[in-house]
């Protein structure tokens, strides 16, 4: 693979260029006109890189399964990516400025690399495969999407360069990415082993890559592959999670996160090591119990306290962090650990709080389902659940270990329950049909909390008759806390739950690791 003469670049010529242009908004390094586009056409897909790559490097947009660039003889890939300040993080960067500022950037989104390649005969080797080839080495340059709403392309104008970094990954983050890669080329190399013709093998290849997306750590496939209206077929690309490029932003605006940085002193390169890891690590402690464990770890907290399962499970995994979720590990693949307590016929277990949800988006006109925060956030995580019985609901030092289960959302949940939540409670906003109720007592008064305040919720979608649904997150219910302002009605800070009954019968479904 090699590049045209006006694609090649010293390090010195991109660091002078970017230099020049970091602080500035895209609309205003625009020299190619690009947002002149938007008047004609009000959605433009990937308009920030086209102003990066035509109107500051000064070379055409094309689709190639090539390296865009070429620095100091080094083939490279260059990428523009959004990064935004999360709204739980709006209060702490009140008044910073640079760095100080920065270090609260998040992906906005995953980073797309390249087209998936239906002919796996010869994308047979990783190390020469096109993936690897334009991921290798990155150049990205990162925007300031600044809003919390979804904006048309012209808006982008308006949106300034923040920075840039060269990225070239690990050992082990190449060998996560490597696993990912070869799954993808196995299952591929199946289907065209099984079956003889494009069209049999088409049909056959419809839906796998919602088939694939619980067993790929750092990589995802998107869009799905399907049959469109016109008869042809829609493919995917390679995109990295938009977890692991979070973990690439925050470590490059933030240099001191390797120093509290917590990493798995045995980590794990697909799903199967990791669930390999779970399954030793129950045959050593199943069956031991809350008085046991405490004892053998050296644990100071009561067995009452409600974490101490997750101390235990830290404990198991030789982690040194407060929570499980601050696994390096498990926050690059988008891994969510939640400590599960069962009865001993297997049920009961809480409602899992999630995400914050965020209206702005949630309200957007604009936006597709598959496009939405919440499609993308159940695609791209999954549960690990260490299982605990309560044998004796008076005294917890008799609760059990029993093992690990991991599960992530199939296609068939996200596209019923997950989209039927996203549609009913945007219906409620859109016609106006959102509203407050409040609770009331026996004999039809008003109740109030401890607060002073009347209790109360607004309607969006129940646990009563939702798997996915609403709930508000604060210690306490005042005018104060009800900060969230939908249709004109405070509420409290909306989040979206899963329910518990819905996390027993799935575990019910599985074996143990």
């Amino acid at each position: 693979m090699a590049v045209s003469e006006d694609r090649k670049y010293t390090k010195e010529f991109i660091y002078n260029l970017l230099e020049e242009i970091k602080g500035k908004t895209l609309g205003e390094v625009d020299k190619s006109n690009q947002f002149a586009r938007t008047k004609k056409c009000g959605k433009i897909t990937g308009i920030a890189g086209d102003v990066i790559e035509q109107s500051v490097f000064g070379y055409a947009r094309d689709s190639k399964q090539e390296c865009d660039i070429e620095i100091d003889g080094v083939l490279t890939e260059l990428k523009t990516t959004g990064v935004r300040i999360p709204k739980s993080d709006l209060e702490k960067v009140k008044g910073k400025t640079g760095s100080d500022y920065n270090v609260y950037l998040a992906a906005k989104e995953g980073i797309s690399i390249t087209g998936v390649t239906f002919e796996p005969d010869i994308q047979h080797d990783f190390m020469t495969s096109h993936f690897w080839e334009k991921s290798e080495h990155l150049l990205i340059v990162f925007y300031e999407y600044k809003s919390y709403d979804v904006v048309s392309s012209s808006e982008y104008s308006k949106f300034p360069i923040v920075d840039y970094c060269y990225n070239r990954f690990s050992d082990e983050e190449r060998g996560k990415l490597q696993n990912d890669w070869e799954i993808v080329r196995d299952y591929l190399q199946s289907v065209y082993d099984k079956y003889r013709t494009q069209e049999e093998r088409n049909e056959n290849l419809q839906g796998f890559t919602h088939v694939l997306r619980p067993d790929l750590l750092l990589i995802e496939l998107v869009p799905s592959f399907k049959k469109k209206s016109t008869g042809s077929y829609q493919k995917p690309r390679y995109r990295l999670k938009q977890t692991f490029v979070d973990y690439i932003v925050r470590g490059h605006f933030n240099k001191s996160r390797t120093a509290t940085e917590v990493k798995l002193k045995e980590s794990f390169s697909s799903f199967s090591q990791l669930d390999a890891r779970c399954h030793t690590i129950t045959e050593k402690y199943r069956g031991m119990t809350f008085s046991q464990m405490k004892e053998m770890f050296g644990i100071s907290t009561s067995v009452t306290t409600k974490d101490f399962g997750s101390k235990c499970v830290l404990k198991m995994f030789d982690a040194d962090c407060n929570k499980l979720n601050q696994i390096s590990d498990f926050k690059k693949s988008g891994i969510i650990a939640k400590t599960i307590t069962i009865t001993p016929q297997g049920g009961r277990t809480e409602d899992m709080k999630l995400k914050h949800i965020d209206f702005e988006e949630w309200s957007s006109s604009n936006i597709d389902f598959e496009d939405s925060d919440i499609y993308i956030y159940f695609c791209e995580h999954s549960f690990l659940c260490p299982i605990f019985c309560e044998h004796d609901k008076i005294d917890p030092s008799k609760t059990t270990f029993e093992g690990f289960k991991r599960f992530a959302f199939d296609e068939d949940f996200i596209d019923k329950e997950v989209r039927r939540t996203w549609e009913d409670s945007r219906n409620l906003i859109y016609q106006n049909k959102l509203k407050w109720e409040y609770l009331y007592d026996a004999r039809g008064c008003k109740r109030r909390n401890k607060s002073g305040s009347y209790m109360g919720a607004p309607n969006f979608p129940k646990s009563s008759e939702y798997e996915v649904f609403f709930r508000g997150g604060a210690d306490v219910s005042n005018d104060k806390t009800r900060t969230e302002v939908v249709n004109g009605i405070k509420m409290l800070p909306q989040f979206f739950w899963l329910k518990g009954s819905y996390v027993v019968n799935k575990l019910q479904t599985l074996t143990y690791l």
